[in-house]
């Protein structure tokens, strides 16, 4: 799993912040007391801004005679798009953030406790909250003139399924200064579950005594059935995340054929009428071209009478 506190920017010599800022404001001079203040700001930009930003950010500190804050800002790393877009909805969408990380909390609860029924609906909660914040974010890259590919929407899914999983990853996350997606080894204790074996009793009532790992064997297999079953449900998801994913490329393949169809319809019909009205227009054309002939000729006939009259009076008078 990618470390969360790897992926998360270093702000502070403390812990990092627990919830993202709202908005950002744009920053003064004046306004540059420390790197939590400058973090707030670039980890909400848009993505094109971030390093111009950043370095004005460093030229300010400097000239303020704060070389050890110019130094904390140069660090700051880039985000990543899908860091970015983990960013923008920690800010943008905290509400809807806020659901996905209480259903991880319980999920954790059920995983331990072994609750399958449990499991099986709260995994159902987790994949439309992961699908519906995937689209949220997509909408955001989109108003931003950013395009989501196919890997970068699954990365994204990935860091919302780490910050399910671990309340480090969550913590990461709402505090929307990530720089690196985050990736999900699944739900389970068994990670971090404290499993020294209890020490062998000692003394004469040793062999009286129960041993301590004699549930051992039943524990280990229930521990790997439970593995099975996270490794089978994180496959599952995968699919059904895909499989929705098919789905959404079908449906706006659809409907671009049916827009395209709409459109050949409307073609072949002014095609048709274009036709039609040149059928006209040809027909009018022959009309006129014989009525053209037919006065054409008169008029010769009419000037040859006309020099045949003048040329009888021109007789006459000599």
């Amino acid at each position: 799993m990618t470390s969360a506190h790897k992926s998360v920017a270093r702000c502070s010599s403390g812990m990092t912040s627990t919830s993202a800022p709202n908005s950002t404001a744009v920053m003064r001079q004046d306004d540059l007391v420390d790197v939590e203040s400058v973090c707030d700001e670039l980890y909400g930009l848009p993505l094109d801004e971030f390093t111009p930003t950043r370095t004005e950010r460093e030229k300010q500190a400097k000239a303020a005679g704060d070389k050890d804050l110019a130094a904390q800002i140069h660090q700051l790393a880039k985000p990543s798009l899908v860091a970015w877009l983990a960013n923008q909805l920690a800010r943008e969408r905290a509400d809807e953030i806020r659901p996905l990380l209480e259903l991880g909390a319980a999920l954790r609860e059920a995983t331990a406790k072994g609750s399958g029924e449990q499991l099986r609906e709260l995994s159902r909660q987790q994949r439309q909250l992961v699908f519906a914040l995937v689209q949220q974010a997509r909408r955001l890259a989109n108003a931003a003139g950013r395009k989501v590919s196919e890997d970068t929407a699954r990365g994204l899914e990935d860091t919302l399924r780490a910050a399910l999983a671990d309340p480090e990853a969550a913590e990461a996350l709402t505090a929307g200064r990530l720089t690196e997606g985050m990736q999900n080894i699944g739900f389970g204790s068994l990670a971090g579950r404290d499993e020294r074996p209890a020490s062998p009793a000692t003394g004469p009532t040793a062999a009286a005594a129960p041993s301590p790992t004699a549930g051992q064997p039943a524990l280990e297999q229930r521990k790997r059935a439970e593995h099975d079953v996270e490794q089978a449900q994180s496959a599952a998801d995968e699919a059904i995340t895909e499989r929705q994913r098919a789905h959404a490329q079908l449906e706006a393949a659809d409907q671009m054929v049916a827009d395209t169809r709409g459109r050949v319809e409307r073609v072949r019909r002014e095609l048709d009428e274009a036709l039609q009205a040149q059928s006209r227009a040809q027909k009018d054309q022959t009309r006129a071209q014989v009525a053209f002939d037919r006065a054409d000729r008169g008029a010769r006939d009419a000037q040859q009478r006309l020099a045949d009259a003048t040329e009888g009076l021109d007789r006459l008078v000599r």
